[in-house]
């Protein structure tokens, strides 16, 4: 019989997972019902609306010093640029083509599953790093992800994100000691707790929606995928000294599975939009086989 606190950790991880699962399964089970779905109004709304109201709200309401908003920055910074990198000699090996695959490798799915998961396994707090390895992401994922995607750079799709607008915001409040009016802060905590469920919504109805093709080499690059994401988690965890709940936001965000964006950028742009449904999938699936031992980790 296992012990009283493994079972303590599994009843914990559970308790996690679960409602990410089931959100998820019911956006999943509502598209293949063919129920009334806009998933282009859905879509807008989270990414301009309740997501940098979430941004927002969630690190303004936790006072984040100035060295913890910065640790997390590059902590999130190194995770994505040594994931892309350090995949590269795979793809290069199995001649896969670069553009299409870099960004699934360097991009996880730090908003639809790891927003929800680091919020549930460490509250608050987990939440408010958790938007902050999120916001890092959002910076380079509405950058170089398209420029990936189209093989050219546009600078503008930056200043079109309005969670990187509301990042500086509220960083800018962090660092000067003001308090944005309660009814702004009312205002973006509604809208930002719409965030959330609607991330899983979406990402279960994306799911619906995609094909697993190319079976061996879709699953061999999304179980790559999620061991790079972990491994180097560690290793930024290690090289910059963090503990506690940090160290968990990050090893959790950086071992999520391929970002839904990432296949929607491919799909913009023409650029093997199949290959990367597969990549969404297979290692999507594959996160939620492994997501309670990984919580069973970074929660004990």
């Amino acid at each position: 019989m296992p012990p009283l606190s493994t079972l303590a950790l599994l009843s914990d991880a559970f308790s996690v997972i679960a409602p990410v699962f089931l959100v998820a399964a019911i956006g999943y089970g509502w598209n293949r019902a063919k129920l009334p779905y806009d998933s282009a109004f859905i879509t807008t709304f989270a990414i301009n609306v309740s997501s940098p109201c979430l941004v927002f709200s969630a690190l303004t309401r936790l006072h984040l010093s100035g060295a913890v908003m910065g640790e997390m920055a590059v902590a999130a910074t190194a995770c994505i640029v040594l994931a892309g990198l350090l995949s590269v000699p795979f793809m290069l090996a199995a001649r896969l083509p670069v553009s299409v695959y870099l960004p699934s490798m360097a991009f996880p799915n730090a908003g639809n599953l790891g927003l929800p998961v680091c919020l549930f396994a460490f509250g608050e707090e987990g939440l408010s790093l958790a938007v902050l390895f999120f916001a890092v992401m959002s910076v380079s994922q509405f950058t170089l992800g398209p420029a990936l995607a189209s093989g050219r750079f546009d600078p503008g799709q930056m200043i079109r994100t309005p969670s990187i607008h509301a990042v500086w915001l509220a960083v800018l409040c962090q660092l000067t000691g003001f308090t944005p009016p309660q009814w702004a802060s009312n205002t973006t905590t509604l809208l930002g707790n719409c965030a959330v469920p609607l991330m899983l919504l979406a990402l279960g109805v994306a799911l619906s929606k995609l094909q697993l093709s190319g079976a061996l080499r879709t699953l061999s690059m999304s179980a790559l995928r999620l061991v790079l994401g972990f491994g180097v988690g560690l290793l930024v965890c290690w090289a910059m000294g963090l503990t506690g709940v940090t160290r968990g936001v990050v090893l959790l965000q950086s071992s999520m599975p391929v970002a839904v964006f990432n296949y929607l950028w491919a799909l913009r742009y023409g650029n093997r939009p199949e290959d990367v449904a597969g990549l969404v999938l297979g290692s999507t699936a594959m996160a939620f086989i492994a997501l309670p031992a990984l919580l069973m980790m970074v929660m004990q």
